[in-house]
């Protein structure tokens, strides 16, 4: 895949959707997971790529995947306890 997929929390209004200097899809942070693919094969349409039924193609055609967001961690007050060998 030769498209580079960035997730940003600036305003829609305030970045290009679309960088073909650097190759890169900038994307809302706050959609979830379906939303983002959507919105994926949106840009990409527009840049007159054609998409399959499901999923999101590069213009290379290579398979696009967006991979899930790593949560935060809970963080815990009590005590790690390690158990011995």
């Amino acid at each position: 895949m030769c498209i580079r997929i960035r997730f940003t929390s600036a305003p829609t209004n305030t970045y290009r959707h679309y960088d073909g200097d650097t190759n890169t899809i900038t994307l809302p942070a706050h959609l979830s997971e379906a939303c983002r693919l959507w919105a994926l094969r949106l840009v990409l349409e527009r840049m007159a790529v054609e998409q399959p039924p499901s999923g999101a193609i590069c213009h290379c055609g290579a398979v696009i995947r967006l991979l899930p967001r790593v949560p935060v961690q809970r963080t815990s007050k009590e005590q790690v306890m390690r158990r011995g060998a």
